[in-house]
């Protein structure tokens, strides 16, 4: 398990809401409305009603940083993957400059993309940085939307394939 370190701003994502971790007194912690959403509705009890009152802040990140974190979902072609919420919880640890704590591989990637700083709990975070492709498995056409399931050329079913991939390291590096 890996541990959270006192007075760092984290964006805590639905598993990290279910994960049941204690924070450190110091750390700063936001969440966004959705998230909360699905926590009361999973988790009827006084310790959460608890840790959202007296924890967490609540906020909805800006529109103009939701479109940028859609773009860079699409470019990598994640988008597929991610949910809005998903989306908004990324955008939001974007503005506040903030690690996100998941352990969603597709916002690992995404976040990676963006230059965000993440956290995994409970299981090892991603090494690798990987772009997807939209492929045609019938005639190999290269869909440039990555949530078409279906070829516009010959109606065949699409799959995702790895594009390329480095070092999460390398992939914050600019030039890389």
């Amino acid at each position: 398990m890996t541990e959270v370190k006192g007075g760092k701003v984290l964006v805590l994502d639905t598993s990290a809401m279910y994960s049941g971790t204690d924070y450190p007194p110091d750390a700063v912690l936001y969440t966004t409305p959705d998230i909360v959403s699905e926590l009361r509705r999973v988790y009827r009890s006084s310790r959460t009603e608890f840790f959202v009152d007296t924890r967490l802040t609540v906020k909805m990140p800006r529109q103009s940083s939701i479109e940028m974190v859609k773009e860079m979902a699409k470019k990598n072609g994640d988008i597929a993957r991610l949910s809005p919420e998903d989306i908004d919880v990324l955008s939001l640890a974007f503005e506040l400059k903030a690690t996100i704590v998941t352990e969603d591989y597709s916002i690992q990637n995404t976040a990676s993309a963006l230059g965000i700083e993440y956290i995994s709990l409970y299981i090892p975070a991603i090494n690798d940085y990987v772009e997807w492709n939209v492929i045609c498995v019938s005639c190999g056409h290269v869909a440039e939307d990555a949530t078409q399931k279906e070829c516009r050329i010959c109606g065949g079913r699409n799959i995702t394939k790895r594009r390329k991939s480095r070092s999460v390291r390398d992939a914050r590096e600019p030039g890389r």
